[in-house]
């Protein structure tokens, strides 16, 4: 399968001299999470996210000042692209690798879609479900066992600092009995403190602690969960990983989307 088939064409754009306010309603209004940037030509020379907005506007410390900063302040440069003949498997071993949310589709040095990370994870559960019997890896087959996990009443500057270390995006949230009661993620620290290795780097103060951010009740999944159903949660609920608990709902192990991507993508 070519990325030609799963990318969607068109894709809303912005330009760099725009405002960030103004990307983010765009991004509301159209519940997407990336803008490619062009300039005068139709000229690709940025990627703006929605973390890229909410690191920015948390650097500011607040108010409504970064709605008009322009795009350009906030945007990553010269981005990493694809080819609409670049293989489905190909784009999601990078999209694995990279730990990158969505790649803009050139040309010709023309911009002709975007793909991202749920694209390509649905294209993927798609042909998992296509050999009979489908796919039959499990979560335990592809979680990282053993993840780190942090307790709610830890403070914020703590999962920062274990996320930023170890270079993870997800924490699990456990009690005293190790069972999982809630997740915090790399987005949810971008939108509290920015860049979460600069907060720790500066060594950043604040108040708050995991349970003020911490997403509560949490998705989990048992070790036997297929992963094309995992996948499929991905895609459903726009989540990035899922807490894998035993019957006691103790945490045993963690999913990304990256280890979904890394299995569904390895050829049968």
């Amino acid at each position: 399968m070519k990325i030609s088939e799963i990318m969607r064409r068109s894709p809303w754009v912005i330009d760099g001299v725009d405002t960030l306010g103004a990307a983010h309603r765009l991004m509301q209004q159209h519940a997407i999470r990336h803008l490619p940037v062009m300039r005068p030509g139709d000229k690709l020379v940025g990627l703006l996210s929605e973390r890229d907005i909410l690191e920015f506007r948390a650097s500011l410390g607040g108010g409504d000042e970064w709605t008009l900063v322009a795009v350009s302040g906030a945007m990553t440069r010269a981005p990493q692209t694809v080819h609409p003949d670049d293989s489905l498997t190909e784009v999601a071993g990078r999209l694995a690798t990279s730990k990158l949310d969505a790649f803009p589709v050139v040309e010709r040095g023309k911009l002709v879609g975007i793909v991202s990370v749920t694209d390509v994870l649905a294209a993927e559960v798609r042909r998992a479900m296509e050999p009979t019997p489908p796919s039959e890896a499990v979560a335990s087959t592809a979680m990282t066992p053993g993840p780190f996990a942090i307790r709610p009443e830890a403070n914020l500057f703590e999962a920062a600092d274990t996320m930023s270390l170890h270079g993870i995006r997800h924490l699990p949230v456990i009690d005293a009995s190790e069972v999982v009661i809630g997740m915090i993620s790399e987005r949810d620290l971008r939108t509290c403190l920015g860049n979460p290795s600069v907060f720790v780097m500066a060594r950043g103060e604040t108040s708050l602690t995991v349970r003020d951010v911490m997403t509560t009740p949490v998705i989990t999944v048992t070790p036997d969960h297929p992963v094309v159903e995992i996948a499929k949660l991905f895609e459903d609920q726009r989540i990035g990983a899922v807490p894998v608990v035993d019957r006691e709902g103790k945490l045993v192990g963690i999913v990304s989307y990256v280890d979904a991507l890394r299995v569904l993508s390895r050829p049968a």
